[in-house]
């Protein structure tokens, strides 16, 4: 593939990526060489992608540019997730896919693939599964091993790299086919209950006989027998034993003492045997052709699944992109219009986006990608830095001026110690991409000042050794126990600090330190240990929904869905009413012996109570958040929690409860499901029984950060502290892998020649003890993945030591710093890096020395815990009143009836006998077409335009069967002549507007008909309803004619007379008033 509009940009951290992005961008746009709709930049998130476009606006606009700064929305900048969905909608034709696609979001992609897994693999499937991993030793100690998380991740895998049916098979032999040509060959005439029958024997003689040495009586040997009688016992009840058994007792001679190692040779020889047995090859073959089998079955499940409903997910997106892309008309129209393809963060695509964007680069014009190598540590989302190095490899050497060289994010001291370090470990990239020369330097620059001196005195480069205060093992409890309480005492002391854009130096605060962990576990660990210290830490930590906080939030909740939860109203009363918790037993005890009755509710009294159950009513149409946030607001919960400690923590947590709300709602409008309160509260359980029910992080001023090495990734604070690194290479063969056929990459099929290996361990956790399990150790497989967890571990290294600003802490124990010496030996560095004797370390570069400041804790095994601290939190001297409850607009009946009723029908007026109506028309649509006419009839019209009128109304308004437009037009005429002789020389008017205010009513009334005569004015109200329900409506029309009475009358009008008049029925009943309303009317 011919790779040669294509400009690869090396960004070391902290080396201004995106600032190189911006300027490459908006050169493309000045010259001429880019239009902006002919734009397609990728980021890996879309804050990055956000960023971007505005920086590029924002110069454009101060190159006087605004045409173009304007037209930069019409550019595709975002993520490779939504570039592809707008290239589908775009091509949806080319694609045979909906304009409307619909994308399955990442949080529901798990519980679709689960549900078509669960659907496709039968149940004597699933028994044979679960029976091969006892066998295999993968179930431990009673747990089941989550065969179904190795499922899900060679699905992944196979997905992930648009691997075939053919693929998948083509992988399923090559995996066997070289697992087995390291196990040793099958003796055929050897059966299985043959070896069991000999181990049986051999285990309850060597038991006995180790018992019945007396020459050896020590506790290791006594140990070991009671290891066989367990075993022998655990054989014959069973049947089997686990092939991780045998393994032990083939190297069971270590287990005995000296004195007693001949007694067990024959053991050790018939549990050797296994390795040549035809069911233990068996178990092992069977069980990974049932995960690839399993693995096959579920996605093409998944596709049928998703198919079905209309729907793709985003690996299904880049595959049908990536045909798409194969296209000739498709290729033909990109390459018309697109002048630049931008990646950002090349190094972190897994290989079908590389594929997608080799593509890409064929079509366009120009293409720049940016990146680093080093920082690639997404591996386990698919990254493949093989792949990448191959990319770099075809674009020849990287040129000079495409290497970002200036670190603008650290101090010279923590630049020349990555310098140092990181050109040995990464011996494979030139070391002209490593170095970065620092732009903040102790004497200054013509890009920076110079360091005051508080700062410039310290070395950036800090290492805390920890020592044990007596002799035993260091556990990692204790390493996190003493690394919080040099947090603790360095806070008590703080060193100068130099804010990311500030030009004055200050103390630093807590929030300026972070602590990096490998697992998220980890952080939990040292966020604990923190807390123990009297230190807060900014974590995202699991267990939301076991917080006083959100108990209390929950049990209203629950209480507003069912007031009979008396264990919600118990949790009320003890978080909200902060009751204590005896007198909220016994005052519920007295409450059930003394048999109230039902109608009396238990703390019914209780004002928190009391509030919850006037919400009720209000919130009955109100959405989970709405109801949520209500609940929050006339509660005080905020108000609440502060008082009990951690306010920020606990507001934090309040919050995050509101974003799940939120994350429901959204969840159920995806699934196309009503949300509800209960729904919701089911929701929240199953993120508790999933262990996701994460806590807000609590950022503030004054919290520790502390996150995983992962998620640091794009950030930076003034002190880092590299932490839980003190653990062995992570160098498994076992497990799930991408192998490739050859050595060479053809960049034209990225994603061909290759296989996915998967090798199960058939003794589970061991790793060792039969001889053909160490020729795997020996072998190209193991160094292989050796050398590949080295380099995930320096790049891994590296991406911590480059969050560091002003200082980077390096703790280490007694243990030293394996980590950190394998990176450096990489490159063939050989002594120690850090010295817990000394200040020098191997971290000087050119002619600048850099010394590390070293400090050393010796404490004991225990800790002592220190008090905790909290920041109040401010708020406003009173409580909010919040939003006023006002009356509802519409007039309830019984009101009215209440405050101004009393009147009584009087004199009966007909003024035209319809004719009887047809069964079929509707009587209320009928009564508005005789309405609507008698409104527009004013004065008498022409015969010939009244008829024409009466048949249009009667085709708009459709009362259905045998209607007359004549009987329409006779009905009018009645009427008018009815008016001209009651009252002669009256002004007819229509529709006359009055307003008021009642008991914080708006009422806003208006009359369907108005005579003013000289001495009096009359009001006519249309009634159109039928015959049986005006008599049933009866006292309503007469209030409400009383209240129209009163309100224009404070609108000055006097109302001397008052008909209802009843349309259908061509009558009108005249009101007598009677009574007088109390009420007090506000004029509008």
């Amino acid at each position: 593939m011919v790779l040669d509009n294509l400009k690869l940009i090396s960004a070391g951290a902290g080396s201004g990526k995106t600032y190189r992005l911006t300027e490459e961008m908006t050169a493309a746009l000045v010259s001429g060489q880019a239009r902006p709709e002919g734009i397609i930049a990728t980021t890996f998130t879309k804050k990055a992608a956000a960023e971007l476009r505005e920086r590029v606006r924002v110069k454009l606009l101060r190159e006087g540019l605004s045409q173009e700064a304007n037209s930069l929305k019409n550019a595709l900048i975002g993520t490779v997730h939504g570039l592809g969905v707008k290239l589908l909608k775009r091509f949806a034709f080319e694609a045979g896919v909906s304009p409307q696609v619909e994308i399955i979001a990442e949080e529901d992609h798990q519980r679709y693939f689960n549900l078509s897994m669960a659907a496709v693999i039968s149940l004597e499937t699933i028994d044979e599964i679960e029976r091969l991993c006892e066998q295999l030793g993968l179930s431990v100690d009673g747990t089941p091993y989550n065969w179904r998380k190795q499922v899900l991740q060679l699905v992944e895998i196979i997905r992930s790299n648009n691997f075939s049916a053919a693929d998948i098979e083509e992988s399923r032999k090559r995996s066997w086919a070289s697992l087995a040509a390291f196990l040793p060959e099958v003796l055929k005439d050897l059966a299985l209950p043959q070896v069991q029958s000999q181990l049986q024997i051999a285990l309850t003689e060597t038991a006995a006989a180790l018992v019945n040495n007396e020459a050896d009586g020590t506790k290791k040997t006594l140990t070991a027998a009671q290891t066989l009688r367990r075993l022998a016992s655990q054989l014959q009840r069973k049947g089997s034993l686990p092939w991780s058994e045998y393994c032990r007792l083939c190297g069971f001679v270590e287990k005995v003492g000296a004195k007693s190692r001949d007694l067990v040779g024959h053991l050790v020889e018939v549990a050797e045997r296994h390795t040549q047995l035809p069911a233990f090859h068996d178990d092992i073959r069977r069980f990974q052709e049932l995960m690839f089998g399993a693995a096959e079955a579920a996605i093409a499940e998944y596709d049928r699944f998703k198919k079905s409903r209309g729907r793709i997910d985003y690996t299904d997106m880049e595959a049908l992109v990536l045909q798409l892309l194969e296209q000739p008309e498709v290729q033909a129209s990109l390459r018309r219009e697109l002048d630049l393809l931008m990646v950002d963060e090349f190094q972190d695509t897994s290989p079908i986006q590389l594929a997608l964007f080799l593509k890409l680069s064929t079509l366009a014009r120009h293409s720049i990608w940016v990146g680093d190598p080093k920082q690639s540590i997404y591996g386990f989302r698919g990254a493949e830095p093989r792949l990448m190095a191959a990319v770099m490899a075809a674009t020849g050497p990287v040129d000079v001026a495409n290497i970002q060289r200036n670190s603008w994010r650290s101090r010279e001291d923590v630049v020349y110690a990555c310098n140092a370090l990181f050109t040995k470990a990464f011996p494979d990239i030139p070391e002209v991409a490593v170095v970065l020369d620092p732009v903040r330097t102790r004497g200054g620059n013509k890009f920076s000042p110079a360091e005051p001196p508080a700062i410039a005195e310290r070395s950036g480069v800090w290492h805390w050794h920890f020592e044990l205060d007596g002799k035993g093992r260091i556990s990692k409890q204790w390493t996190r126990e003493v690394l919080a309480k040099a947090v603790r005492e360095l806070l008590a002391n703080p060193p100068m600090i130099l804010p990311k854009g500030e030009d004055t130096p200050r103390k630093m605060i807590p929030a300026d330190i972070a602590i990096l962990c490998r697992s998220n576990y980890g952080c939990a660990d040292m966020a604990d240990a923190l807390s123990r210290q009297g230190l807060s830490a900014a974590i995202a930590r699991t267990g939301l929904l076991a917080t006083a906080e959100a108990t209390l939030v929950l049990a209203c909740l629950k209480y507003l869905l069912n007031a009979s939860d008396s264990l919600s109203v118990a949790e009320i009363l003890l978080f909200g009413s902060r009751r204590p918790l005896a007198e909220i037993v016994r005052d519920r005890m007295e409450y059930i012996q003394s048999q109230r009755d039902e109608d009396v509710a238990w703390a019914a009294d209780d004002v928190t109570i009391r509030t919850l159950d006037d919400l009720r009513g209000v919130t009955e149409e109100c959405s989970t958040s709405e109801i949520l946030n209500l609940l929050i607001e006339r509660l005080s919960i905020r108000r609440t929690i502060v008082a009990w400690g951690d306010g920020e923590q606990r507001l934090s947590n309040i919050d995050e409860l509101r974003r799940l709300a939120i994350a429901y709602e959204d969840n159920c409008h995806r699934q196309h499901r009503a949300a509800s309160l209960g729904g919701f509260l089911l929701y929240l359980d199953q993120l508790k029984r999933d262990e996701t029910d994460r806590q807000g992080a609590g950022e503030r001023p004054e919290a520790v950060n502390v996150l995983t090495y992962h998620r640091s990734k794009g950030l930076e604070w003034p002190l880092v502290i590299c932490a839980d690194l003190d653990q062995k290479l992570r160098a498994d063969i076992w497990g799930v892998d991408v192998v490739p056929l050859s050595e060479e990459v053809d960049l034209s099929a990225p994603l061909g020649n290759r296989w996915v290996r998967y090798w199960v361990n058939p003794y589970g956790r061991l790793a060792k003890g039969v001889p053909w399990l160490e020729s795997i150790q020996e072998s190209e497989w193991a160094d292989a993945a050796s050398e590949k967890a080295l380099a995930e571990e320096a790049r891994l290294l590296y991406v911590g030591f480059t969050r560091a600003r002003d200082f980077l802490v390096l703790p280490t124990n007694k243990d030293g710093a394996p980590w950190l010496d394998r990176a450096y030996s990489r490159g063939g560095g050989k002594t120690p890096v850090l010295d817990p004797n000394s200040t020098d370390a191997p971290f000087d570069w050119g002619n600048h020395e850099v010394n590390k400041l070293l400090q050393t804790w010796t404490e004991p095994r225990s800790l002592p815990a220190s008090e905790r601290s909290y920041r109040e939190v401010p708020f406003l001297s009173g409580e909010r009143p919040g939003r006023a409850a006002f009356p509802g607009a519409i007039l309830e009946e019984e009101w009215l009836v209440e405050q101004f009723g009393g009147s009584n029908l009087g004199n009966f007026h007909e003024y035209f006998n319809p004719p009887p109506p047809d069964p079929d028309t509707d009587p209320r649509l009928w009564a508005g077409t005789i309405k609507t006419f008698l409104a527009g009839d004013v004065p008498p019209l022409p015969s010939n335009v009244r008829q024409e009128r009466s048949e249009m109304l009667l085709q708009n308004f459709l009362p259905g069967g045998e209607c007359q437009p004549q009987v329409i037009a006779d009905h009018s005429a009645a009427f008018h002549d009815w008016i001209r002789r009651e009252f002669p020389g009256g002004n007819l008017r229509q529709g006359v507007v009055a307003q008021a205010r009642v008991q914080g009513r708006q009422i806003r009334l208006s009359a369907d008909w108005l005579i003013e005569q000289k001495e009096a004015t009359t009001l006519i109200l249309d009634v159109l309803l039928p015959h049986k329900q005006f008599d049933l409506q009866l006292r309503y029309l007469l209030a409400r004619a009383s209240l129209m009475k009163e309100v224009f009358a404070h609108n000055g009008i006097t109302i001397s007379r008052c008909f209802l008049h009843h349309v259908p029925g061509g009558n009108l009943r005249e009101v007598a008033f009677h009574g007088k309303q109390q009420l007090s009317l506000n004029l509008i």
